[in-house]
C-alpha cells in the first residue's frame, strides 16, 4: 500500500514543508513520436509557444498559468539545454498545505531521456533542486508525486530497467502518475522496479491534458482514497471532453 507515502506527506505538512509534484512533459512531436499527426504547429516538438502539450489552453504550462489559484514564478531561473527546453514552476496554497508543481518540457525527440529521467526520479537516483525561501528545495529525491504527461513513449521506445540504487534506508517511495495512452500495462513493470506506487494510470487511448493532473492533485493533497483520486482524473476528463462521466472514469486506474 502507500501508507508510508501518506505518512511522509503528513510529516512534511506538520513541519510546514511544501509537498512537491514533479511532472515530466515530452512535447508533442509529429516527426519523432508514434502519434496520429496533428497540425505542424501543435506537433512541433521544439516549440514552446505552440506545442499541444505545453502551450495550448489545456497544455501543461498554459493551463496552470491561466488558473489563478496557482502562482507562477515568472522569473524562475533555469538554463535550457539540449534535452529540456523550459521549466515552469507553480505553487498553490491548499487548506492544509502548500504544493509546489515543477513542470519540465522535454524536446519531442528526447523521449528516451525523458522516460529515463522520470523513472530515475521515482527511484530516487537523481538530484535536482529549485530556489525556495532563500534556500533550495530538492525536487527529485524529495518529490512526493512524480508525473509523466504526454505520448506513451514506451510504446515505441526501449529503455533499460531502472532500479533503486544506493542505501535503501534513505529511499522515500513516491506516488507515480502516468497520463499517457494505455499507460497501465506499459508502466507497471517500471513502477515495480522503482518501488513507486501507481496512483493513477490509464487503461485506454486519451488526450493527456493538464486538467487531468490538476484534478488528481486536488484530491491527492486532501488525502482522499485512491479510488477518489482516480475518479477525479476521469471527472476532469469528462468535464473537458464530454465523453460521459463513467466512461471517462473507466479510462483511469489506480493501484496494482
Amino acid at each position: 500500500d502507500r501508507s508510508d507515502i501518506i505518512a511522509n506527506m503528513r510529516n512534511k505538512i506538520e513541519a510546514e514543508e511544501p509537498l512537491v509534484v514533479h511532472c515530466f512533459v515530452p512535447l508533442c512531436d509529429n516527426q519523432h513520436q508514434g502519434i496520429v499527426p496533428t497540425t505542424p504547429s501543435l506537433g512541433n516538438g521544439f516549440s514552446l509557444t505552440s506545442n499541444l502539450y505545453w502551450a495550448t489552453s489545456n497544455g501543461m504550462k498554459k493551463f496552470f498559468l491561466k488558473d489563478r489559484r496557482w502562482f507562477y514564478f515568472f522569473d524562475f531561473p533555469f538554463e535550457a539545454n539540449d534535452t529540456v527546453l523550459e521549466r515552469a514552476v507553480f505553487e498553490r496554497h491548499f487548506n492544509n498545505s502548500l504544493v509546489i508543481l515543477v513542470c519540465d518540457a522535454y524536446r519531442g525527440d528526447m523521449m528516451k531521456p525523458c522516460l529515463e529521467d522520470y523513472f530515475n526520479c521515482l527511484a530516487g537516483n537523481s538530484t535536482d533542486s529549485i530556489p525556495f525561501r532563500n534556500d533550495y528545495l530538492e525536487i527529485n529525491k524529495n518529490a512526493d508525486m512524480v508525473a509523466f504527461n504526454g505520448h506513451n513513449g514506451l510504446m515505441d521506445t526501449y529503455i533499460d530497467s531502472i532500479y533503486v540504487q544506493g542505501n535503501s534506508r534513505f529511499f522515500k517511495r513516491k506516488d507515480a502518475v502516468s497520463i499517457a495512452c494505455s499507460s497501465r500495462s506499459y508502466f507497471y513493470p517500471h513502477y515495480l522496479n522503482t518501488r513507486s506506487y501507481p496512483l493513477v494510470t490509464t487503461t485506454s487511448l486519451l488526450y493527456p491534458g493538464a486538467f487531468v493532473l490538476n484534478g488528481i492533485i486536488e484530491k491527492w493533497v486532501a488525502f482522499e482514497p485512491e479510488v477518489n483520486i482516480k475518479n477525479a482524473a476521469g471527472d476532469a476528463y469528462h468535464e473537458v471532453k464530454k465523453c460521459g462521466q463513467q466512461a471517462a472514469r473507466n479510462m483511469f486506474d489506480t493501484g496494482w
